[in-house]
């Protein structure tokens, strides 16, 4: 073998070092499967200072339920950035939870989120905390009902008026010589 050919064999070797050096040097590391996907059973009614139970199921690879015995619920994040969580417990259906989630005392639009165990925190958005009674009138009562019998009233104010106008034309009417 030539100096040449020896040089030449050389160059391409180093070649294919860098290759696979680069090929297997840089590569990202592959996943083991550590994701998976939150869905709520349903968007609860939130209004302000109240408790509502909050299901939903955490499926790894959106297939398999997760088996999951620590750090599962739900947490809310308020304006401030202070953040309230709500441990969960698995309902004895595999992959199922429910969090007794206590809403802030404040109506308004929160972030919130589904946290999964080992998987992270799952976003949901925001939460639209519908006032409390106290916040809206302190009455303790919705404003429609005080709405419909204001209606009703007016309506029955109305209609006397006509009845009251129908008889007076009436009346006229006959004292009026032909």
């Amino acid at each position: 073998m030539t100096r040449h050919t020896a040089h030449r064999s050389a160059r391409g070797l180093a070649a294919l070092l860098v290759t696979l050096m680069v090929l297997f040097g840089f590569a990202a590391p592959s996943s083991a499967g550590g994701w998976a996907v939150g869905s709520l059973d349903a968007v609860p009614a939130a209004t302000a200072g109240q408790t509502v139970a909050v299901g939903f199921t955490i499926l790894q690879h959106g297939v398999t339920p997760a088996d999951l015995s620590e750090d599962v619920g739900i947490e809310i994040t308020r304006s401030d950035g202070s953040v309230d969580f709500f441990a969960a417990t698995s309902d004895g259906t595999p992959g199922h939870y429910v969090a007794d989630v206590r809403f802030p005392d404040t109506g308004g639009e929160y972030r919130w989120g589904m946290r999964m165990g080992w998987f992270g925190l799952q976003e949901l958005g925001t939460v639209e905390v519908l006032p409390s009674d106290q916040e809206v009138g302190g009455s303790g009562s919705s404003g429609w009902p005080v709405a419909r019998w204001a209606m009703v009233i007016a309506t029955v104010a109305f209609a006397g008026i006509a009845v009251a106008d129908l008889v007076t034309t009436r009346r006229r009417s006959r004292l009026v010589p032909s």
